[in-house]
């Protein structure tokens, strides 16, 4: 009985050697640093004819994709173009302003006429989305 219970017992501290080992080794990969992982939902615009602006980012400013933006409604005479691009961060819709000042990748909306527009920005990994209210001044 003796020679089976230090049996099981070496076979129990095996896998427990086993499991950190594989568990350390899992673990490398990651920092402990829960806002490395972190998505921001940042916005821009007001200048140089640009409306609005948004992007995805994680704590190192790192493009996440583009987030997808939709026109919901429009003022008569009110036209909004909308494409990929580059802006200056100077807000956010979630999220930590890390990337405050800089340029990042996204999606600029643009427009002609004087009223206002009402746009659904969804924003990637998980779709969560905003909705906004532009409004132009008209020129």
């Amino acid at each position: 009985m003796r020679g089976q219970f230090k049996a099981g017992k070496l076979a129990g501290a095996a896998l427990l050697l086993a499991a950190m080992v594989a568990g350390g080794q899992a673990a490398a990969g990651h920092d402990n640093d829960p806002d490395a992982y972190v998505t921001n939902y940042y916005t821009g615009g007001g200048t140089g004819g640009v409306l609005f602006a948004a992007g995805t980012t994680n704590q190192a400013c790192t493009n996440l994709g583009p987030p997808t933006i939709d026109v919901i409604s429009t003022s008569p005479g009110v036209h909004l173009s909308i494409r990929p691009g580059t802006f200056v961060v100077t807000g956010t819709d979630y999220g930590y302003m890390v990337c405050e000042g800089q340029r990042i990748p996204g999606i600029i909306v643009t427009g002609t006429g004087t009223g206002t527009a009402q746009i659904r920005v969804t924003y990637p990994p998980i779709g969560q989305w905003y909705t906004h209210t532009l409004t132009l001044p008209g020129r």
